[in-house]
């Protein structure tokens, strides 16, 4: 079973801890029903004769202990697994580029994640299962002890439950399979409703659509493939159930008829099958819960295969050999990068790229929606890995293994910039930092940012422009050489955007930074020192800005 697979897989003992329990359990279980059977037949204790309580109480308090024992090993070891599933989805995702991520989905994370979670009422879906199977082990043992006919009736009976349960629970499966789909798109809508707030309510069509075609569509089919399932469950159960009423009704009526029967011969049955109801019962029970964390585990390990196709590379950060932290030059060397569509057809081809930047320089990036700017920057910064051709830091060639340590020598801020709501880069973020002071007074934040010094944090109760700001202090903080703002000055109001473009792009120029930014304000072109174009995936200019005239005549 896909349960005991997976702590054998954890736990080299656990098999050898599930083998004791089996025995323990055994032969308290048939301790117990023979001393039933002798108390309710008025006959001597079989087993150590006169001391019927003491042997009664003794395998009882046995029992109890025993399956303490296993039950506590059981939770630790359910625990672990717990904790190494969710670590190892992301562990897997912080490895993953950022491409394959964007195709992976965040939706899917979310409900792995979720998924893991369902793990924890293994304890006691396992203790339950092991328990009752060994019960009815027993009593069929013990029934085909008293007669083999009886103990054949009682196993076939079993067995046609058993087709019955397993036909029944395939669809059970498929649709818990359902639901969880369902799951991953609901999180992606939510994220919508989340992420796309004000967009929302700017819209009646489309807030009205958000909500009634997609969130409440989809709960509305989650709700009713659900209800379908737990009247399934249900069904089972009472089948399951009042099954066992019929096997009794069998005994009552049936065998003593058969087998010319009186009543001191077939009570055995009668105890049996009253002992089989109550564990049979919780085995039906817990068929809902062996689906569910059977789905989860298969979901769970279906994302991380995902994860590891879509890498293709082992877990960690590569080759972290130091490149030369001062930078000198960057050169792409035909750098090209393709999208593909679903059947591998290449769609769009940014390059091929011949581009040198110098340190110190301040490069604009222009042109138009969809004309490579994006992917452009996705390169360069390392987020993309090269279709073809080559990227050099400082004469190092960019292998694969690089990419990450490539990645580490660039600051940059995106369009979409995210501020983390703790202190991950551990900078020393108090009033006693005095380039964070600085920093402060140069971005013009003074008495607006909140910081907490016992914390070591910032508040980010800001607008989009000023944390486009607090995004800057941050990536100067990170002392990088290389400086990339996508579309950093649009959401900053006139008077700052000139002063980025006038005073702050001079003085990091003068830090020695190299700065490439995407911009569209062409009144500011006079204070860079190259401007490239791109459209349709190429450069189609690369100009210094002495020729800027003859640039926008383009």
């Amino acid at each position: 079973m896909f349960i005991l697979k997976i702590f054998q897989n954890r736990s080299k003992l656990f098999y050898l801890a599930l083998l004791l329990l089996g025995i323990i359990n055994s032969l308290t279980s048939t301790v117990l029903l023979m001393f039933i059977q002798s108390a309710l037949q008025q006959k001597p204790f079989p087993i150590l004769p006169g001391y019927g309580w003491a042997t009664f109480t003794g395998s009882l308090v046995i029992a109890i202990v025993s399956t303490k024992i296993f039950q506590t090993y059981i939770v630790k070891l359910t625990q672990e697994i717990l904790y190494d599933y969710e670590l190892n989805v992301l562990e897997k995702l912080r490895f993953t580029s950022y491409f394959d991520f964007q195709n992976l989905g965040s939706q899917r994370i979310y409900t792995a994640i979720n998924d893991v979670r369902v793990l924890a009422m293994v304890p006691e879906v396992l203790v339950v299962m092991i328990n009752s199977s060994i019960l009815v082990f027993c009593a069929l043992g013990y029934m085909f002890w008293i007669s083999p006919v009886g103990g054949a009736s009682m196993l076939s009976l079993m067995i046609c439950l058993l087709v019955f349960y397993m036909f029944r629970n395939n669809v059970i499966k498929n649709n818990l399979n359902k639901v969880r789909d369902l799951q991953d798109t609901y999180h992606k809508y939510l994220l919508d409703l989340l992420n796309g707030f004000k967009e929302v309510k700017m819209s009646i069509s489309r807030n009205e659509n958000l909500f009634n075609k997609y969130l409440k569509a989809n709960r509305v089919e989650a709700r009713a493939i659900g209800q379908k399932t737990a009247i399934r469950y249900l069904d089972n159960e009472l089948i399951g159930r009042y099954s066992w009423y019929i096997a009794l009704g069998v005994v009552l009526f049936v065998l003593p008829t058969l087998l010319n029967m009186n009543a001191m011969e077939y009570s055995p049955f009668i105890i049996v099958v009253l002992f089989l109801m109550g564990p049979l019962s919780l085995l039906v029970g817990i068929l809902s819960h062996l689906n569910n964390i059977k789905v989860a585990i298969t979901r769970i390990e279906k994302v991380e295969a995902d994860i590891n196709v879509k890498s293709n590379s082992v877990l960690g950060h590569g080759d972290l050999t130091e490149i030369n932290k001062n930078f000198d030059e960057l050169i792409f060397d035909e750098v090209t990068y393709k999208y593909f569509d679903e059947l591998k057809k290449s769609t769009f081809i940014v390059g091929p790229i011949n581009l040198t930047i110098k340190k110190g320089e301040v490069i604009f990036i222009t042109g138009g929606n969809g004309s490579g700017k994006s992917t452009f920057i996705n390169l360069l910064t390392g987020l993309y890995k090269v279709t073809s051709g080559a990227i050099y830091l400082n004469g190092t060639h960019i292998t694969p293994q690089l990419q990450a340590n490539y990645r580490n020598q660039f600051a940059a801020i995106f369009t979409n910039n995210y501020l983390f709501e703790e202190n991950y880069n551990d900078f020393e973020l108090h009033t006693g930092n005095e380039d964070l002071m600085a920093y402060t007074e140069i971005m013009r934040l003074k008495g607006i940012l909140k910081i907490d010094d016992l914390g070591k944090k910032i508040s980010n109760g800001l607008s989009k422009g000023q944390s486009k700001r607090l995004a800057l202090i941050y990536a100067l903080m990170e002392q990088r050489q290389i400086f990339v703002l996508d579309e950093w000055a649009a959401e900053q109001d006139p008077i700052f955007r000139a002063y980025f473009y006038e005073k702050i792009l001079v003085d990091l120029k003068n830090m020695g930074k190299t700065v490439i930014a995407v911009t569209h304000d062409d009144h500011y072109f006079q204070h860079c020192d190259r401007i490239l174009k791109f459209d349709y995936g190429k450069i189609i200019e690369d100009k210094a800005v002495l020729k800027r005239r003859e640039f926008l005549a383009h």
